[in-house]
């Protein structure tokens, strides 16, 4: 197998849904850096904490770790996510293997491919519920997700090629005859799982299998690509595209939102709340538009209308905080050299003090109330009940 797969799991969304995908981003770098090497810099401390179950997390706490170009200081609400996420592993019995390697090839028809699954557990005692009967032998596949992009574990592509892989894979030992996918979110506070039948697994493979070959056949030069026919542009497909700020297909996407409102006198009720639906989408198009407008005028691009200037700089700090500290309080005195104490906010007392310690500050506390915003019908919030005044007709 290649130490790199044209196709991994984790893009699963976008080469099976948009087959060009692949060829279009050839060469581009990843243009969500930083935020990726933030996640793997937590992957890297829960893969740790679960080869080592005699250490703590805590030995890490103020370190500075590298992933990349970028550098990050553990903190205490990293450690705090991740151990419970580590908790949640080790509180689930059975076989475990921590960062898997899968071989994907058997799953998606093609040659040459792999993923990492974060972790994988048999237990080949355990049964599965599924619509009242039950399934012996379970595979699980857990991924750990440190972002704020909520991720469901239904009809996930990257679950479902991960539990394909664990299940050819394992099945050599005994019978499988049920797979879990479950999605750790502790940073949002949010845990998901689905099982699948194998028969279900065996369904999708055969579903997958021609959209994998079409995406590495284009990649390949196998199959002509026609921007036309092989770019699908979507949401989910198009979020963590490194090509979405200049593809075309997005483009006419977001274009067609619009058509619903030609040759009408008002927009509507119910053509609005289409509209809405829609709008994280524009919006996030309008940031990756504007993103590869700065980034090709970084390159030397000339545009008619545009030019690249330089904004407001920074806010000034001391590049030695000390030295000028000496300065400063050499000359000023100190009630003029510093500023004046402030008192820490009640969440930073709730996470010093602890449950007990913070208890009789409760009542000191208070909070702003929180402003209206629309939200879907199964936000778990109530709905407001807005007042409605009865219009009273007067008599002429």
């Amino acid at each position: 197998m290649s130490s790199h797969s044209l196709l991994p799991p984790s893009d699963a969304e976008r080469w099976a849904r948009c087959p060009g995908a692949i060829h279009l981003s050839r060469g581009v770098p990843d243009v969500d850096a930083e935020y990726n090497a933030s996640g793997t810099c937590s992957h890297w401390l829960g893969a740790w904490a679960l080869d080592n179950p005699t250490l703590k997390l805590d030995a890490w706490l103020g370190k500075e770790m590298e992933f990349g170009t970028f550098k990050f200081v553990i903190d205490q609400e990293r450690i705090d996510r991740v151990q419970l996420y580590v908790d949640r592993i080790r509180a689930e019995p059975g076989q475990m293997w921590v960062e898997k390697t899968l071989n994907t090839t058997p799953v998606l028809g093609v040659p040459g491919q792999e993923g990492h699954a974060d972790v994988v557990k048999l237990n080949l005692q355990a049964a599965s519920d599924i619509d009242g009967q039950l399934y012996h032998g379970v595979v699980s596949v857990h991924d750990f997700k440190d972002g704020y992009i909520l991720v469901h574990a239904k009809n996930n592509l990257q679950g479902l090629v991960y539990g394909a892989a664990a299940l050819f894979e394992l099945d050599l030992a005994a019978p499988i005859n049920a797979v879990r996918f479950c999605i750790h979110q502790p940073k949002m506070n949010h845990y998901d799982e689905w099982t699948y039948t194998r028969a279900e697994i065996e369904h999708f493979c055969s579903i997958i299998r021609p959209a994998a070959k079409l995406a590495y056949d284009i990649y390949t030069g196998t199959v002509e690509f026609d921007a036309r026919i092989h770019l699908n542009a979507g949401e989910e497909q198009c979020f963590w595209c490194p090509v979405r700020g200049k593809c075309p297909a997005r483009a006419k996407r977001i274009a067609d939102m619009f058509t619903a409102m030609i040759g009408k006198h008002e927009i509507d009720d119910s053509t609005l709340e289409n509209m809405y639906l829609r709008l994280d989408e524009v919006e996030q198009a309008c940031r990756d538009f504007r993103g590869e407008m700065l980034k090709r005028a970084l390159n030397g691009a000339q545009f008619k209308t545009q030019k690249l200037v330089k904004g407001k700089r920074g806010a000034r700090f001391w590049r030695d905080e000390k030295k000028a500290e000496s300065i400063i309080t050499f000359v000023l005195p100190e009630e003029k050299a510093f500023k004046p104490r402030e008192i820490i906010s009640p969440t930073e007392a709730e996470r010093l003090l602890k449950k007990e310690g913070y208890e009789p500050l409760k009542q000191l506390v208070g909070q702003a109330e929180g402003g209206y915003s629309l939200a879907p019908l199964n936000d778990k919030r109530d709905a407001v009940v807005v007042q409605q005044f009865p219009i009273v007709e007067t008599q002429s």
